[in-house]
């Protein structure tokens, strides 16, 4: 691929084809934050409906039960980790938007989806921007793509001195799919990334930081998206809202996980999970709850039935009912099955719980930001992890001087016109002695 710095060629390059491993499909149940072996019972789960939580939970209670996750924890080698950076469609404070970072016992690492708030979740969790190089969208909503410029624009002044490979859907048109996205973010973050090149973002031989290598998948294709070092990953068909929108399917050393991303109820998930260790799905709270919760009306209020028909219209071209989730968890048999793009609440968890039960009695968890799933061939670990409020960014990659090419600009002020420069105060001027 001809440097995209350059303005000329924008093609992605081709990556890897290597063997990867095969999906478990081995029935477990959890207790005291570990997932064992053995026959799932709804007994071995908090009523609430997240892992090891009591009933009536308050939000800040939903993950009681369960023990401490410590950031920079070491994985194993046989041992995949999941962590839920993101998991709600709308921005709180508890629950920023969709983000999900997948990692493995062989020092790989992926991130499936970037929506807005999550940059804070991975600084906080200790992931540094080198081990978020390749990123899988799901779809172009905002919810699931828009933290990109932060992952984008300050990875490069950081670690993360290669391309960002950004994986997502093709669309019925040249200017909507993945490639065209790709193309217009390198343009809008143009100013960012002048102002940035003062520094040094890129290895010498493995291109530049800068750098956005677009892999652009068919979007009414099963087939595989990524497969390198043992790692499969694979897309198939989403349905939400309009054409083009994808769900992801993770195999390595004999583990399995699938992201659906957004999509209504779809038996191609019922095809592409069966089996899996982890589905995490979406699921949506009742049309009447979310316009209650969104817009403050109760039934009797005027506009309430309004509230409740476009909540309505919204979720029969987009989502995942909760009962249905239960149909689809019944289908595929997961180890362990995961709700999230939910809105985890003291009123919200119960119901949820129970209209899942209405036909899947198996292992599951709704999901809020810092919970941590580990699982290996034997077991299944949950935990979670009470993020620092001002973390400061984790230890980064440091590279060798020589390593690193020159910055594209000569000093910080190189980019400044003389007239400006004469307007700084000198630094004397405000300095003290000693």
């Amino acid at each position: 691929m001809t440097d995209p710095r350059s303005g000329d060629a924008w093609e992605p390059t081709a990556h890897d084809d290597r063997s990867s491993g095969s999906g478990m499909t081995r029935r477990s149940f959890i207790r005291g934050g570990a997932l064992l072996a053995g026959a799932a019972t709804a007994g071995a789960f908090g009523a609430g409906g997240i892992l090891g939580a009591p009933p009536a939970q308050a939000s800040p209670g939903v993950t009681a039960g369960l023990p401490p996750f410590v950031p920079g924890t070491k994985l194993e080698p046989d041992q995949m980790r999941i962590s839920f950076m993101g998991t709600s469609f709308l921005p709180r404070i508890a629950q920023q938007c969709n983000s999900v970072f997948v990692e493995l016992g062989n020092n790989d690492s992926f991130v499936f989806d970037f929506g807005s708030g999550v940059s804070s979740k991975y600084v906080a969790m200790g992931v540094t921007y080198s081990r978020m190089r390749r990123v899988f969208l799901t779809h172009l909503h905002g919810d699931h793509m828009s933290d990109l410029i932060t992952l984008y624009c300050f990875g490069p002044s950081m670690d993360r001195k290669t391309p960002l490979h950004i994986y997502g859907p093709s669309g019925d048109s040249p200017d909507e799919g993945t490639r065209a996205f790709c193309k217009d973010l390198y343009k809008l973050t143009k100013w960012h990334r002048e102002a940035f090149s003062f520094l040094q973002t890129g290895l010498k031989g493995h291109g530049d930081g800068y750098d956005i290598v677009p892999h652009q998948l068919p979007y009414m294709r099963t087939a595989v998206a990524y497969q390198a070092n043992g790692v499969t990953i694979t897309h198939f068909p989403a349905i939400h809202d309009r054409d083009g929108s994808i769900s992801y399917k993770l195999e390595w050393n004999g583990l399995s996980m699938v992201f659906s991303g957004d999509t209504k109820p779809s038996d191609y998930m019922l095809k592409n999970a069966r089996g899996v260790d982890v589905l995490i799905h979406e699921m949506v709270v009742p049309a009447t709850v979310w316009a209650t919760k969104n817009s403050g009306l109760h039934p009797g209020d005027e506009g309430y039935a309004e509230a409740v028909k476009i909540a309505k219209t919204v979720q029969e071209s987009s989502h995942t009912p909760e009962q249905a989730l239960g149909y689809i968890l019944k289908k595929t048999h997961p180890r362990l099955g995961v709700g999230t793009h939910f809105q985890a609440n003291d009123d919200t968890i119960g119901p949820a719980y129970e209209a899942v039960r209405t036909w899947y009695d198996g292992p599951f968890a709704i999901a809020v930001d810092g919970l941590v799933v580990t699982l290996s061939r034997n077991e299944i670990r949950s935990a979670y992890a009470d993020l620092d409020q001002y973390a400061w960014y984790p230890k980064p990659k440091m590279y060798p001087p020589k390593a690193l090419k020159p910055p594209k600009y000569d000093g910080p002020l190189a980019q400044l016109n003389k007239v400006l420069l004469r307007h700084v105060i000198p630094e004397k001027d405000y300095t003290i002695p000693g």
